[in-house]
This record gives structure tokens, C-alpha cells and sequence, in this order.
């Protein structure tokens, strides 16, 4: 039985990116001081903030 967690991850994102972007995503999860996912997990946020505001 897995651990019991407040907001559980159903499910898995799989990209394909090249040397360049991972990198490049490294170096900005690093930044942020977090790890790759919660950085995208971020930006979804940023991204749905943005879109209401322009509404």
C-alpha cells in the first residue's frame, strides 16, 4: 500500500527534450531551488494566472 499523501499525482508526463532544454531546465530548477517537476507544475500556475488576467 503506497503512502497517503494531502494532494496525490495520478498521473505521468513523459517528454522527449534534447541536451540544450535539459539543461536548460536543470539550471532553472536549480535556480528556483526545486527539482524539474514542481518548476512545470509552476508554470501551469503562472500560465493560468496570466490567462485570466487577460480576460
Amino acid at each position: 500500500m503506497g503512502k497517503s499523501v494531502k494532494n496525490p499525482k495520478r498521473f505521468i508526463i513523459s517528454c522527449r527534450v534534447n541536451d540544450e532544454e535539459m539543461q536548460l531546465l536543470q539550471e532553472r530548477a536549480k535556480q528556483a531551488g526545486t527539482n524539474i517537476s514542481n518548476l512545470l507544475r509552476a508554470s501551469l500556475e503562472i500560465d493560468h494566472l496570466d490567462h485570466r488576467q487577460a480576460v
